[in-house]
């Protein structure tokens, strides 16, 4: 794709953000939502920061629970942030925790990677581990990356009894 063919479509991306957002009483999200903008911070491995164009957001990556670990973390933060950081991606709001958190998937939008699932891939990387009471996998996407990453003993897998 050139770079002029990208720039069009990232401005008209943005038109149709900012048209459909208008719609929204305070520019507020919904579940369901879908979001197209670049990721410009990495926070922590489940918090990151995307510019639409119109304003930024802060989401939680939804699904997923990040090592208390300061040395895993931080692992699981740099992993992220390879993946996305400074790069243009697909968020679909899931909705807000009780105390009012966004949270969402982000997926990526990256023609040498594909479009992956930035929380799955934390999963099956052994970075994360999928939250248990979330339903929102509604294929097994969770489960699998998490089976496979405890095959594989990925991340925090190659120090967990099998």
């Amino acid at each position: 794709m050139t770079r002029r063919l990208q720039q069009t479509r990232n401005f008209i991306a943005i038109i149709a953000l900012a048209l459909s957002l208008a719609n929204y009483p305070n520019n507020d999200v919904h579940a369901g939502d879908s979001l197209y903008g670049k990721i410009t911070a990495v926070k922590q491995a489940n918090l990151v920061t995307i510019d639409y164009g119109a304003g930024t957001y802060d989401i939680y990556i939804v699904g997923v629970d990040i090592p208390a670990d300061r040395i895993a973390s931080d692992e699981a933060t740099k992993f992220v942030s390879n993946l996305i950081l400074n790069k243009y991606v697909r968020l679909r709001f899931d909705g807000r925790t009780p105390d009012g958190k966004m949270v969402g998937r982000i997926l990526t939008d990256d023609p040498n990677f594909g479009i992956k699932d930035i929380g799955v891939e934390m999963v099956r990387s052994g970075l994360a581990i999928r939250q248990p009471d979330y339903r929102g996998y509604v294929y097994g996407e969770m489960s699998a990356a998490e089976a496979e990453a405890r095959q594989a003993q990925h991340g925090f897998w190659r120090m967990a009894p099998r």
